[in-house]
């Protein structure tokens, strides 16, 4: 999951910096490198798969509500109080995996996680935060609640029975890859390997490979999607940088120097897809870089 953690005090920033260093993401300060908090919030909802802001739940809840979509696409909001006590799950604690990730925030920071759902608070599970964790479509909306609320009642519950029916729907993968001059194919398949091995996906699920244009003669690569009878998209640099500054991409100096553009892998893949979710942000193996979106 990819989080943007965003503090309005100098208080706020030195807690989102504490968490960034447990758990990762990417900061935002205000008076720093953002100024309006609406204009913050704007650019980037949709754009990170979490958003945890270190500030009052009234303020996260003024700020959010002009870009809440749907429970199937809305990114994972959290609220977590100055002094860091309280870790509130506000937005999308199933499919987002808000929850997952208040739980985790708050065993980073030694708080007390505050999740809300009706599952969660009965200790039974919901079909829609297992088929977020399976990478699972949940389709149609409307058999969600119905289900969950027979799962609550303590009804027995079957996936091919019943008045009321609920499609789980796979999601493909698209892994965005990064590599150094002349790696072999047996390494890159093994960098994807393990990077789906991480979100407990088999290798087959990834259906689409992406790179930049500076590697469409990596034998490497092109050997190795020619062997999985996988597509490899490339983009130019201009392409990936409009990504990296859409969603505001972390860059690294010395891929910048060697082929005019500091993110890769994750670019690449979001060249690939609108409105896309990361399955795993960029992630480094040797001499490999894989970052895996969920195809929508």
């Amino acid at each position: 999951m990819r989080t943007a953690i965003i503090s309005i005090t100098t208080n706020g920033a030195r807690l989102a910096e504490k968490i960034s260093a447990k758990i990762g993401g990417q900061t935002f300060a205000k008076g720093r490198n953002f100024g309006k908090l609406s204009d913050l919030v704007e650019e980037i909802f949709g754009k990170f798969d979490g958003l945890i802001f270190i500030c009052a739940a009234g303020i996260v809840v003024r700020m959010i509500a002009p870009h809440i979509v749907c429970k199937l696409s809305d990114p994972a909001v959290l609220v977590v109080d100055e002094r860091g006590q309280n870790v509130i799950s506000l937005l999308s604690g199933h499919v987002g995996r808000a929850n997952e990730l208040a739980v985790e925030v708050a065993k980073a920071i030694d708080a007390n996680p505050v999740i809300t759902t009706a599952t969660d608070v009965a200790g039974k599970f919901s079909v829609d935060a297992i088929s977020s964790k399976l990478g699972l479509v949940p389709e149609p909306k409307e058999a969600i609640k119905a289900i969950n609320a027979a799962i609550l009642r303590g009804e027995d519950v079957f996936v091919t029975a019943g008045d009321v029916r609920l499609n789980l729907i796979p999601q493909n993968l698209i892994a965005g890859v990064g590599c150094r001059r002349g790696t072999s194919s047996l390494k890159i398949f093994e960098a994807i390997q393990r990077a789906c091995a991480m979100i407990h996906q088999p290798i087959e699920r990834v259906k689409l490979l992406a790179s930049a244009d500076a590697k469409k003669d990596e034998v490497g690569l092109t050997s190795l999607a020619e062997v999985m009878g996988l597509e490899v998209k490339f983009f130019s640099a201009l392409e990936l940088q409009k990504k990296i500054d859409e969603y505001k991409l972390a860059e690294s100096r010395f891929v910048k120097r060697t082929i005019g553009v500091g993110n890769v892998c994750e670019a690449a893949a979001l060249c690939c897809v609108e409105g896309a979710r990361f399955a795993l942000p960029k992630t480094t193996f040797k001499g490999v870089t894989v970052a895996l979106l969920w195809e929508r």
